[in-house]
């Protein structure tokens, strides 16, 4: 923690773990909300991403098959067989959020950042494997060496600390957008192909009942998730 961060954090009356991680975030948020129109809409293929790889991994962890997977300007498309088809249909809202909680939460830390990159560099390079297309295999290789090279190039935690932070910030902002739109589709349309409404014919639940449960789910777990790091990292202080 850097001195002018304490000085803000102190004089805020917040601990001084708490008030760096707030800058940090609120930093993030800015960056992501001056660029322009285009690199937004490139950014949110980060969530795409992610979500279409959760509904992967999810049937691969509950017995089923993981197919391939698309990233495109309009959305993406995950294909799986067998595996717990509600655990599957629910793993994509919730999951782009949970791995941007995480990330987030990892940003309030300072230990071994530089291996926690690492792994996900890897991880994220091992998921182009299952896409179905070269632009789907182009985003995940462009998100796996922004990661490895940053991992080995940035100098300090800081640097390392603010790109996980802004990982977690463009997939949480991603998942919570891709939310919004779900609970407007899903009160006003029928027949969409949504994740929620593959649950509701699965579970003779409505479509708008799904997403916001959804909603509510991946909510509970950002704030557990990042409000327990962040007490971690003040309590080490």
């Amino acid at each position: 923690m850097n001195s002018v961060t304490s000085v803000l954090a102190v004089a805020g009356g917040i601990n001084p773990a708490a008030g760096g991680f707030i800058i940090m975030t609120v930093a993030s948020i800015s960056l992501l909300w001056i660029l322009p129109v285009v690199g937004r809409r490139h950014v949110s293929k980060v969530g795409t991403y992610a979500h279409e790889v959760s509904h992967g991994v999810v049937s691969l962890l509950t017995g089923g098959d993981f197919h391939r997977f698309h990233v495109g300007d309009q959305g993406g498309l995950c294909v799986t067989s067998g595996g717990n088809r509600k655990a599957v249909a629910s793993a994509g809202y919730i999951g782009t959020i949970v791995l941007g909680a995480v990330f987030l939460a990892r940003s309030a830390q300072t230990d071994a950042l530089v291996v926690a990159l690492q792994v996900l560099a890897v991880l994220v390079a091992l998921s182009t494997l299952k896409a179905g297309d070269l632009h789907t295999a182009a985003v995940g290789t462009t998100v796996a060496a922004i990661l490895g090279l940053s991992s080995t190039l940035l100098p300090g935690a800081l640097p390392t600390r603010f790109l996980l932070n802004l990982m977690g910030v463009i997939l949480i902002w991603q998942g919570f957008k891709a939310l919004k739109s779900l609970w407007a589709i899903s009160a006003t349309r029928t027949d969409t192909g949504s994740d929620a409404e593959a649950m509701a014919h699965l579970t003779g639940r409505s479509p708008l009942h799904w997403a916001i449960v959804f909603g509510g789910i991946a909510l509970v777990a950002l704030l557990i998730i990042v409000g327990l790091s962040v007490k971690a990292a003040a309590a080490a202080l």
